[in-house]
C-alpha cells in the first residue's frame, strides 16, 4: 500500500509516495522512482530524507 509524503524545499512543496518491498523502500515522485535500503530506521523517515535529498539536488528538465 502506498503512503504519501510531502516535504518543503525552499519555497516549494514536493510530494511523493512510498511503499516497502521487503526491506527496500520504493519512492516515486515527479523525478521518477528511487530505491533505498530501509534497515532499522522507520520507513517514513527514510522516505522524507530521500525525497528532500533528491528534490534539492537540482531542477528537473520540463
Amino acid at each position: 500500500m502506498w503512503q504519501t509524503i510531502e516535504v518543503d524545499v525552499g519555497p516549494d512543496r514536493v510530494r511523493g509516495r512510498y511503499r516497502l518491498e521487503g526491506r527496500r523502500l520504493v519512492l516515486e515522485w515527479r523525478g521518477g522512482r528511487s530505491f533505498a535500503w530501509c534497515g532499522q530506521v522507520r520507513p517514513e523517515i527514510v522516505a522524507v530524507s530521500a525525497l528532500r535529498r533528491l528534490s534539492s539536488a537540482g531542477p528537473l528538465a520540463a
